[in-house]
């Protein structure tokens, strides 16, 4: 019985899948976010300083967002909506200025789009230009991101075949809708079906990126090298419940502290 069962997992350990293709998390996986974002908020303040006075008179930056984010929290209808709920929350702040919902409305979009722009102003972190040259170049990448970055916007949009975000399915990582869609889309693109684990996932958050990757069956590197530790989940209290829960004994199959280490952890999983 031993030496079957050895031979079983020697057998196994030959028919490791080839890594086909490479999905990223981008916000703080390939770049820092917060820098960015807290930019991007500046800067559309300032702007709504100038063409909407009333409303900045009133109201302050940090109001702005503790409203925006009690909205995302507890309004469903804006759950995988980031882009939507910046949208309703400076309506509702115009709307509170004594502007009709006509102006109220064009002035949030205008609002918007000054954000988006400067939403897609990223700096990468080091190296990750050079990564994705050399990954594209036998890999298939694309991107799987539960913010509202256009990658395509970014700098370094050239390298990936296609981008999915939790806004256009409509579903957020750990859901397993979001990957499903990423390997349909691979599939597709490459013209052959694929095993899920033919996939890699690269991501920093232990829940979204790990916990949805391996549920999905593909796998999984986890890029801590930020905030959290190796036996944390970075949690958010959007995201506590049934999916921490089921979350126990998964593991990532690969872990790098930064991004550059990625050609060294494919390559330990063809072992």
């Amino acid at each position: 019985m031993t030496i079957q069962i050895k031979a079983t997992m020697q057998k196994k350990a030959t028919m490791t899948m080839p890594i086909k293709a490479i999905t990223f998390d981008l916000d703080d996986t390939l770049w820092p976010l917060k820098p960015t974002l807290m930019h991007a908020e500046h800067e559309t303040y300032e702007w709504l300083k100038i063409n909407a006075k009333s409303l900045t008179n009133q109201f302050s930056l940090a109001a702005l967002s503790e409203f925006r984010f009690t909205l995302f929290k507890n309004d469903i209808r804006f759950k995988n909506q980031i882009s939507q709920v910046r949208k309703e929350t400076i309506k509702a702040f115009a709307l509170r200025s004594n502007y009709s919902e006509k102006e109220a409305i064009e002035l949030a979009e205008q609002a918007f789009n000054v954000h988006y722009k400067l939403r897609q102003k990223v700096n990468c972190y080091e190296g990750v230009e050079e990564l994705l040259s050399l990954l594209s170049k036998n890999h298939l990448l694309g991107t799987i991101s539960n913010g509202n970055a256009d990658v395509k916007q970014t700098c370094i949009g050239h390298h990936f075949s296609f981008a999915l975000s939790a806004e256009h399915i409509n579903a957020s990582k750990p859901d397993g809708l979001i990957f499903d869609t990423a390997l349909s889309r691979i599939e597709s693109l490459m013209g052959q079906a694929l095993d899920p684990s033919e996939v890699a996932h690269v991501g920093d958050d232990f829940l979204c990126d790990i916990v949805g990757a391996k549920r999905a069956k593909f796998k999984a590197i986890w890029l801590d090298g930020h905030e959290h530790k190796h036996n944390c989940i970075k949690k958010h209290e959007y995201q506590k419940g049934k999916d921490e829960d089921q979350s126990e004994g998964i593991v990532a199959d690969a872990i790098i502290s930064h991004i550059k280490d990625l050609p060294t952890a494919l390559t330990s999983l063809k072992s």
